[in-house]
């Protein structure tokens, strides 16, 4: 009964916390919201922490990230030069385009670490599983403490493949926090089988408690709510499936896109590289945690309670919403 006023007392601070600092800013940001000045304040910024991202290609001539990019440990999964990882022209809207996920993605995790090295991995290629397969092993090969997967690893949109299956165990095995979008189809994890067979791996012995599958959150005019196209556990999902799955901003979150300059984008890919950017620092904060570690940190010390009070359901959001304030103070 203690403990249960004791962290009322906790979750009332907090939130006239961050309505008090809302009153003093011009807008709340989500790297606001989950935490990050808190960090910031006690001098933590990602430095010393690598992180690789799996993704469609990045601009590795923006300001805001090209400082931040491994020289080093770059890689392109079909290129003939194999540190090629620019953007991807697509063609959209009648024109072409430049593919600016990639950007978006490392930008989100450098506006909380903003010290983090990135290894950036360009998933480009006709040759199937075969691709994927090349893009964790360069990761797992990588100095790289935590992976970013902010697309599916299937093109079929089927189950994982067998061997896509067993590079993302390597990875695991040699110690990596793999951080998995759990995808923008407004259902259950276990509704269709691609998210299904992340569920069942996230629990797979051989993953070790190293995988977190992440939904989005949104927050507008005060309200917190699961965003209107995130996956989420749902009720009748087998081996219980949030106990892996943590929830963070994924709409309308500002970060960097093609050209230099900056723009909002929406999805479960935008709430992955926000849980990684707070590993990143807690990484940097506890340096002798496991990646199990890190990952039961950020599932425990998630926000159960939305800012205007009300339950978070495990159904829709797991853990809950990432706390990053929560996780380094966390006992």
């Amino acid at each position: 009964m203690l403990n249960r006023f004791v962290f009322g007392l906790c979750l009332i601070a907090l939130v006239a916390f961050i309505f008090q600092e809302m009153g003093k800013a011009p807008s709340v940001t989500p790297y606001f919201l989950v935490g990050a000045p808190h960090a910031h304040e006690k001098a933590l910024d990602g430095r010393g922490v690598a992180v690789a991202v799996l993704d469609e290609g990045f601009d590795s001539s923006h300001a805001f990230l090209k400082d931040k990019f491994s020289s080093l440990h770059r890689y392109n999964t079909a290129h003939k030069n194999s540190q090629d990882i620019s953007e991807t022209l697509v063609f959209e809207n009648g024109a072409y385009t430049f593919e600016s996920h990639g950007t978006h993605v490392s930008g989100i995790i450098l506006h909380l670490a903003p010290e983090a090295e990135i290894i950036p991995i360009k998933i480009e290629g006709a040759g199937g599983d075969q691709t994927f397969v090349k893009a964790l092993q360069h990761a797992a090969n990588s100095p790289a403490h935590i992976v970013n997967i902010s697309m599916r690893l299937s093109y079929t949109g089927r189950e994982i493949s067998p061997n896509v299956r067993t590079a993302l165990f390597q990875l695991a095995q040699v110690g990596k926090l793999i951080v998995i979008a759990a995808g923008n189809d407004s259902a259950g994890l276990t509704e269709h089988p691609y998210t299904a067979s992340l569920v069942e791996l996230s629990h797979h012995p051989l993953m070790k408690g190293r995988l977190l599958l992440v939904g989005a959150s949104s927050y507008k005019n005060g309200t917190e709510s699961l965003a209107e196209f995130s996956n989420f556990p749902g009720q009748n999902a087998f081996a219980m499936p949030q106990t892996y799955f943590i929830t963070a901003p994924g709409d309308q979150i500002k970060s960097s896109v093609t050209g230099g300059l900056f723009a909002e984008k929406s999805g479960t890919s935008m709430a992955a590289p926000m849980v990684v950017g707070a590993a990143a620092l807690l990484k940097q904060a506890y340096p002798h945690l496991s990646s199990e570690n890190i990952a039961q940190l950020l599932l425990k010390s998630a926000r159960k309670i939305a800012l205007d009070g009300k339950t978070l359901p495990h159904s829709q959001f797991g853990a809950g919403i990432l706390n990053l304030k929560g996780a380094l103070e966390f006992k």
